[in-house]
C-alpha cells in the first residue's frame, strides 16, 4: 500500500527531527542520558513491584486463599491441631482449610557421591495442595488418606530440589528418601516451579494425625499454622464473623485452654506481604520523583533551544507553516529522544535488576523471581509515551505559538527573544526544589534511623562468634529424652577442645533471628498473684553452660549457670533486667522461685533465680524490651539448638571444625544456617539499609538534577539578558548589584520551592512511619539540615552564571547594538 500525503509529511519530519539532533550531540546526549536515567530506574522498580506485588501467587485463584490466626493475649498466632479439627468440622464459609508446620530435615545421602544435608520442609495436612491450588509438575501432590495414622510416608519435592539433588530425572518418582526414620519416605510427585510455600520449603511430607495430637491436653498446644480457601460467594466478612463465632464457642466449651481466645481472618497476599508493599510503593513513589525531575530538566532545555529558534520558526510561519505542522516537528524531536531514552533506560534497568538482586533483603519475597517481561515492556514504552507529553508538549505548544513580530525582528538581528517563557520557568524551578526536599527529607528520616538503630545498646557482642543451627531427628534423639543431651554435651566438649575456640555454648534462639520464643504465665511460688493483678507473662530461652559467654552476653548481678549446677540437684534459672524491673520493682530478685506450667518431661520449667542478664533485643532492634527467662537445657533436652562458638579470628572458619566433629560423633547429621552473629545482627537492618540506599540515592539524584536545572535556567536567562546587563553596568551599576539582581529572583524561587516542599514532606513523610525507629516524621534536625543543604546547592548553582555576567565588560555586552 501506497503511503499518504500524510505519512510522508510525517517522514519528511521524522527525518528532519533526526537531523537537528545529530547537529546537537551534546543536547542530545544530555537528554538522553537524563532520561535513561529517569526511566530506567522506574523501570527496575517496577519490576520487583510487578513480579512481588501485582503478579498472582503460584497458586490457583490466590485472592480466595486466606490465613486464619488464633488470638491471644500476645495478638494473632498460631493455631492447636484440636481446634484445627473444630473448626474444619463447623466452618461453612470454606472450601477447605489445611494445618501445616515448617521444620529443617535432615536429607540423608542416597549415594557415595552425596552427602546429608538440611531442607526447609512443611509438615502439611494431606489436602494441601488441593487447597491452595499449587500446580504438580511431575506425579501427584499430597491426598487424602496421606497423613492417616499407618499410611506410607509419602514426600512432594520441589522443583529446585529435584533439579539440585536429582538433576531433573523423571525416574524420581518411588525413589526413597533417608529422613532420619526407620522406613523412608517415597517420592510421589513434583511441584511446579516457582512454588515454595510455606517459608522458601523444599520438601513437603504429610502431618500425621497421631494420639500427641488430639488428646484433650493437646488443644493448649498452639503450633499449626492454618490456611483455607474461601467459598464461592463467600466475603472475607462474612469468613471473619465465621470463624469469631466459632471461637467463641470454644472458649466455652474449652475455658481452661480457649479462655480469652478469639479468630481472626486475613488474606493470604497480605500475610506474605506484610511491611512490604507500603515500602515497595514508597519507592515507585520515588523514582517517579525523579522521573518528574528529569522531565522537568528536560522542558527547560527544550524551551531554550525552541527560544533560540524563534526566529527560523517565525519566518517559516511567515512562508505559509502552519502552526500544527511546526508543534508536530517539535513533539517528534521529543518522542526521538525519548525512545533512546527508553531504550538506554531498559539497558540500564538490566543492570540494576542483578544488583537489586544481589542487595535486596530476603523479607522481599520473589525477589529473585524479577525479570523483564512482556508487562515490563509494556510499562518502559508507555513511559516513554508519557515521558514525551511530559517534556516535549509544552515547548512544542510555546514555540507554535511564537510572536510573528518578535520573531521576525530576532532573526534579522533586531530584537531578542521576549520574557514570555519566564513563568513556566519559574514554575519548573519551583516544583524541581519541591520535589528534591520530599525525596531529601525521605532520606534523610532514614538515614536518622539507621543511625539510632546501629547506636542501638545489643546487651551481648556479636562480632567473633560463629552460630550454626542443630535439627536432631526424633527417631535417635527423642525429644526430653537424655540422649540430646548427651549429644550436645559431647559435641560442645569437643569444640571447646578445638584450637581457636574462646567459649562455646547452645541456646534455643538467637536475638534478632525471628525464630519461635516461648510466651509463658510465670509465677514467684512464695508470693502469690492477686485476683485482680495482671499475670505475669515471660519470654523462654534455653541455654546451655558456657552460651552467654559465647555469645558476649553482660552478667548484671550474681552468677551464670554452670556444669556444677546439673549435680547439685537445685533447680536454678536466670532473667534479664526487664523481667527484674517488671517482676521485683525495687527488690533484689536473687534468690526468688519462679515456676511456669511448661513441662518437656523434665519437670515445668523454673528454679531459684541465680543471675541477672542485661536486656537483649529480641524482635529487632527497634523491639522494646521485653522479661525473659533463661532455661537451663537439662530442664528441657530439646532436639533443636544454635551453637555459638567465640573465636578471636575469623568465625566462620570455625565451620569446617563443626562439620569434622559432626562426623566424628553421627555421620548422619548435617547442619544449617551456618553463620556469624553479626550477621544475624545485619540481617535486622538490611531491609533499611536497602531502601536507605536506594531512596539516597534517588535524593542524590534529584538534588543533582534540581541544581543542574536552575543553573542552565540562570545561565540562559543571563545570555538573554546579556545586553540589558551591559546597558546597567555602563549606566554606573555594580558587579556585585548585579550579581545581586541576577540571585535575587532565582533564589527566591527556590526558597518558594523549599517552602512547598517542605509542607509535602509534613504530610507525605508519615507513609514512611513503618520504617522509622527513634525519629518523628517530622524531625526538626532533618528538615534543617535538607534546607541547608538544598539552599547551599541552589546559591552555588546560581552564583557560577551570575558571576559570569557580571564580569562581562559593557563594551562586549553591548556590541551587538
Amino acid at each position: 500500500m501506497l503511503a499518504g500525503p500524510g505519512m510522508d509529511s510525517l517522514l519528511q519530519d521524522l527525518r528532519l527531527a533526526l537531523r537537528r539532533l545529530r547537529r546537537s550531540p551534546t543536547f542530545t546526549l544530555v537528554a538522553v542520558a537524563t532520561l535513561a536515567l529517569g526511566i530506567g530506574a522506574n523501570v527496575a522498580i517496577f519490576s520487583v513491584v510487578h513480579a512481588v506485588l501485582l503478579r498472582p501467587l503460584p497458586m490457583r485463584d490466590d485472592a480466595r486463599l486466606v490465613r486464619i490466626y488464633t488470638v491471644g493475649k500476645q495478638g494473632p498466632g498460631p493455631t492447636s491441631p484440636l481446634d484445627l479439627r473444630d473448626m474444619r468440622e463447623q466452618a461453612r464459609a470454606f472450601d477447605g482449610m489445611v494445618g501445616l508446620a515448617s521444620a529443617a530435615m535432615t536429607l540423608g545421602a542416597d549415594s557415595p557421591e552425596s552427602s546429608p544435608e538440611k531442607v526447609q520442609t512443611g509438615l502439611v495436612t494431606a489436602e494441601f495442595f488441593q487447597v491452595l491450588g499449587a500446580s504438580v509438575q511431575l506425579g501427584r501432590g499430597l491426598q487424602a488418606g496421606d497423613d492417616a495414622p499407618g499410611a506410607p510416608k509419602v514426600a512432594v519435592l520441589s522443583h529446585g530440589l529435584w533439579q539440585r539433588r536429582f538433576g531433573g530425572s523423571t525416574s524420581v518418582l518411588g525413589r526413597p528418601l533417608n529422613l532420619g526414620g526407620p522406613e523412608p519416605w517415597t517420592v510421589v510427585g513434583v511441584a511446579a516451579p516457582g512454588f515454595d510455600f510455606p517459608a522458601r520449603s523444599e520438601l513437603w511430607t504429610p502431618l500425621m494425625w497421631d494420639e500427641s495430637m488430639v488428646k484433650a491436653e493437646a488443644r493448649g498446644a498452639h503450633w499449626l499454622e492454618v490456611y483455607a480457601r474461601l467459598a464461592p460467594g463467600v466475603s472475607l466478612e462474612g469468613a471473619r464473623a465465621e470463624v469469631t463465632g466459632i471461637a467463641h464457642r470454644l472458649a466455652e466449651q474449652h475455658p481452661k485452654t480457649n479462655a480469652d481466645r478469639g479468630a481472626h481472618v486475613e488474606p493470604l497476599r497480605d500475610v506474605l506481604l506484610g511491611n512490604v508493599r507500603p515500602s515497595l510503593l514508597l519507592l515507585l513513589g520515588a523514582v517517579g520523583l525523579v522521573l518528574l525531575i528529569a522531565c522537568a530538566n528536560l522542558t527547560h532545555l527544550l524551551l531554550a533551544r525552541a527560544a533560540s529558534r524563534e526566529g527560523e520558526l517565525s519566518v517559516r510561519l511567515a512562508l505559509g507553516a502552519s502552526r500544527g505542522r511546526l508543534a508536530r516537528e517539535l513533539l517528534l524531536e521529543s518522542a526521538l529522544l525519548s525512545v533512546l531514552g527508553g531504550g538506554a533506560g531498559l539497558l540500564a534497568a538490566l543492570w540494576a535488576l542483578d544488583a537489586l538482586a544481589l542487595l535486596g533483603p530476603r523479607d522481599i519475597p520473589r525477589l529473585d523471581e524479577v525479570s523483564m517481561n512482556r508487562t515490563v515492556l509494556a510499562f518502559t514504552a508507555g513511559l516513554a509515551v508519557l515521558t514525551t507529553f511530559l517534556f516535549g508538549l509544552l515547548p512544542a505548544l510555546h514555540a507554535s505559538r511564537a510572536n510573528l513580530g518578535r520573531g521576525l525582528r530576532a532573526a534579522s538581528g533586531g530584537g531578542g527573544t521576549s520574557a514570555h517563557r519566564h513563568g513556566t520557568r519559574s514554575a519548573l524551578i519551583v516544583g524541581e526544589t519541591a520535589l528534591a526536599v520530599l525525596l531529601l527529607v525521605s532520606a534523610g528520616l532514614l538515614l536518622r534511623t539507621f543511625v539510632h538503630l546501629r547506636n542501638t545498646h545489643l546487651g551481648f557482642q556479636p562480632e567473633g562468634v560463629l552460630t550454626v543451627r542443630m535439627e536432631l531427628p526424633p527417631l535417635h534423639y527423642r525429644f526430653g529424652s537424655a540422649a540430646p543431651a548427651a549429644f550436645y554435651d559431647r559435641l560442645l566438649e569437643r569444640l571447646r577442645a578445638r584450637p581457636g575456640v574462646q567459649a562455646a555454648g547452645a541456646v534455643s534462639a538467637l536475638p534478632m533471628d525471628g525464630g519461635i520464643r516461648w510466651t509463658l504465665p510465670i509465677k514467684d511460688t512464695q508470693r502469690p498473684v492477686p485476683p485482680e493483678a495482671t499475670p505475669w507473662e515471660t519470654r523462654v530461652r534455653i541455654i546451655t553452660p558456657g552460651a552467654l559467654e559465647a555469645m558476649g552476653a553482660k552478667l548484671l548481678r550474681g552468677r551464670s549457670l554452670g556444669a556444677g549446677d546439673r549435680d547439685a540437684g537445685e533447680r536454678v534459672v536466670l532473667v534479664n533486667a526487664e523481667a527484674a524491673r517488671r517482676f521485683w520493682p525495687g527488690e533484689d530478685p536473687l534468690g526468688h522461685t519462679v515456676s511456669t506450667e511448661m513441662d518437656w518431661g523434665n519437670g515445668p520449667f523454673g528454679g531459684r533465680v541465680v543471675g541477672v542478664v542485661e536486656d537483649q533485643p529480641l524482635d529487632g532492634l527497634a523491639a522494646p524490651a521485653e522479661p525473659e527467662l533463661y532455661v537451663p537445657y537439662e530442664q528441657a533436652r530439646g532436639t533443636g539448638m544454635t551453637l555459638l562458638l567465640r573465636t578471636p579470628g575469623e568465625p566462620l572458619a570455625l565451620a569446617s571444625a563443626v562439620r569434622e566433629e559432626l562426623r566424628a560423633l553421627d555421620a548422619s547429621l548435617a547442619t544449617s544456617s551456618v553463620r556469624t552473629l553479626s550477621s544475624v545482627v545485619d540481617g535486622t537492618v538490611a531491609p533499611l539499609r536497602f531502601y536507605l540506599l536506594l531512596v539516597g540515592l534517588f535524593a542524590g539524584v534529584a538534588l543533582l538534577l534540581a541544581a543542574v536545572g536552575l543553573y542552565g535556567v540562570v545561565a540562559y536567562a543571563v545570555q538573554q539578558r546579556t545586553r540589558e546587563l551591559g546597558i546597567r553596568m555602563a549606566l554606573g551599576a555594580r558587579a556585585r548589584q548585579v550579581m545581586g539582581m541576577v540571585l535575587g529572583r532565582y533564589l527566591r524561587l527556590t526558597a518558594l520551592g523549599l517552602v512547598i516542599g517542605l509542607a509535602l514532606a509534613a504530610g507525605a513523610s508519615r507513609a514512611l512511619t513503618h520504617l522509622l525507629s527513634g525519629v518523628r516524621p517530622t524531625d526538626p534536625m532533618t528538615y534543617a539540615v535538607v534546607v541547608l543543604v538544598l539552599g547551599a546547592v541552589a546559591v552555588v548553582a546560581a552564583l557560577l552564571p551570575a558571576r559570569r555576567a557580571a564580569r562581562v565588560p559593557p563594551a562586549v555586552a553591548l556590541r551587538g547594538d
